[in-house]
């Protein structure tokens, strides 16, 4: 990730020039303004509408935050009035700093678009003053390589309503980035987390269309699911997304309402509920609010259309930027406390909360043979029913582990203390032996997936921690101290019974059998002994 001032802009300025020469201020409308909701931008549509923000002195500074597979920049624009021009000076103007990202998922294309309208708007249009209060860092075309593939939206989202070319989900390498936040496998994955690491920001807003369920809201959100939850995540779930979906209906006349599914679609089973999805940190936005940050998910309804989908994502994001320049105390203040929030133990394994009964609107379908579940197409009638219901939309422990001092890291797994790294965690490495207690955890059982997912089988391990005996650490050794903002991410990925965790991903599967102790150990007391900070 590196930034880009006017006179090193040459690979935007040259992916640009042929659509600037024909019509250089053409990309001052995006292509579904231009075609009427037809079409959706293409990888050289965007770069060159960030180009001409550029020319016509919108203020705005470009970087890439990497390359794609296939070798194409990933462009993220920063938007400031005044600009900034560093983390510490966008902190120095007391101002929330807010990170919008659009396309991780390419065939899910309004929020791409809707990324490039709001810097448009913010910079040259309607929306100008709002930028004097806040500090936006905006991606609008975060997978470039799945961009490209385009195809049929029959093919590609066959759920989706328009338009009839989109682009795939995968990036070049096959992987859904959107499961990748914390392996980091992709380099757009590192591109943005070292961006994200760098600037910190208060908010993380993801955009995508949803899949599945037929149901009366034109976009539905969510926090962050992570139940090892925090101050600030707390806010966003409680107060933060209660008052936007308030503001979505009194100010623009749209239904918003809390993601998910009905557990079942026929229509005399909708009464079972509804629910969100898994709460693993492999999603972006359950990372981030597992990070002590406020983690927006949008997701607009796929079964309207996309002219409809444009608009309900616009407002939106104008109403979260909105709320965040207004609430900004309150964000600033809760930031600090969730810094300095320290779990005294972390849940590693989760279940559904008690459910809230809630009123649904739900669209009554019909089969149309891919059965009842939240996912099948269906057969749709236009008729909508209000339905009370059970709304399983938060998760709770179903496993906890007590928060130990520092997880140790044996020095040859050097590559997991460099994720953790990535993730902005404080790792330390013994320049000298140590000798005290060390727990040892005891593996029961291992259980493989018998079929791949995402170019892994995903691991479940059992057993538990044993008591405390005298070991030796020699220098060398990694420790990863929980005392620091990070903590609860740090034990989370490296507890072996994690539901999401290093070992879900078989980043241990060499040194992992059953009745073997785990090769990662911990502390519960102070390691007293020269070490450095790695850097």
């Amino acid at each position: 990730m590196r930034d880009i001032f006017p006179a090193m802009r040459k690979p935007i300025l040259l992916l640009a020039a042929a659509a600037l020469v024909a019509a250089p201020l053409a990309a001052q409308s995006t292509r579904p303004e231009r075609t009427n909701a037809r079409e959706t931008s293409t990888y050289a549509d965007v770069v060159g509408f960030v180009d001409s923000l550029q020319h016509l002195g919108a203020g705005i500074r470009v970087g890439i935050l990497g390359k794609s597979p296939q070798g194409r920049p990933i462009p993220y624009v920063i938007a400031a009035r005044p600009m900034v021009y560093s983390p510490s000076e966008a902190r120095r103007t007391g101002k929330p700093i807010i990170y919008l990202q659009g396309n991780i998922h390419s065939g899910e294309v309004e929020g791409k678009e809707v990324v490039q309208m709001m810097l448009r708007d913010l910079t040259l249009g309607s929306l100008k003053p709002l930028l004097d209060s806040i500090v936006l860092i905006a991606v609008p075309i975060y997978n470039t390589d799945g961009n490209e593939t385009f195809g049929p939206g029959e093919r590609n989202r066959p759920d989706q309503n328009g338009p009839a070319i989109v682009g795939g989900s995968e990036n070049g390498q096959g992987l859904n980035l959107n499961r990748d936040y914390f392996k980091m496998e992709a380099p757009e994955t590192r591109g943005s987390m070292a961006l994200l690491t760098r600037w910190d920001p208060d908010l993380f807003v993801d955009l995508h269309t949803t899949d599945g369920s037929y149901h009366g809201y034109v976009l539905t959100y969510s926090p962050g699911l992570n139940p090892n939850s925090n101050p600030l995540n707390d806010y966003g779930r409680d107060t933060f997304l209660p008052t936007l979906r308030a503001r979505m209906e009194s100010r623009h006349h749209e239904k918003v309402f809390p993601y998910g599914n009905f557990r079942n679609q026929d229509p005399d089973s909708l009464v079972l509920g509804w629910e969100t999805y898994e709460p693993g940190p492999r999603f972006g936005t359950n990372l981030f609010g597992l990070r002590g940050r406020m983690a927006l998910l949008s997701e607009a309804y796929s079964h309207a259309d996309f002219q409809t989908r444009i608009t309900a994502t616009y407002n939106f994001v104008h109403e979260i930027l909105s709320l965040a320049a207004e609430q900004v105390a309150t964000i600033h203040r809760l930031v600090v406390e969730s810094d300095h929030y320290r779990p005294d133990s972390v849940t590693v394994r989760s279940q559904y909360a008690k459910p809230k009964m809630e009123d649904v609107i739900a669209e009554v379908t019909k089969p149309a043979g891919q059965g009842s579940s939240g996912y099948s197409r269906r057969v749709q009638t236009g008729v909508f029913k209000t339905i009370r219901m059970p709304v399983y939309d938060q998760f709770a422990p179903a496993r906890r582990e007590a928060m130990p001092v520092n997880y140790v890291l044996p020095a040859e797994w050097s590559h997991l203390a460099d994720l953790l790294r990535r993730q902005g965690i404080i790792v330390n490495q013994l320049s000298e032996p140590w000798l005290g207690p060390v727990e040892h955890f005891m593996v029961d059982s291992v259980t493989a997936q018998m079929r791949p997912f995402q170019g892994h089988r995903l691991v479940t391990v059992d057993g538990s921690w044993k008591a405390a005996a005298r070991d030796s650490l020699p220098a060398g050794t990694y420790l990863v101290n929980t005392d620091q903002p990070l903590g609860a991410l740090a034990a989370y990925l490296l507890e072996p019974a994690s539901e999401d965790g290093f070992v879900t991903w078989g980043l241990l599967d060499r040194a992992i059998q059953r009745r073997r102790p785990y090769p990662l150990t911990r502390t519960r007391v102070p390691v007293h002994a020269v070490m450095r900070q790695v850097p």
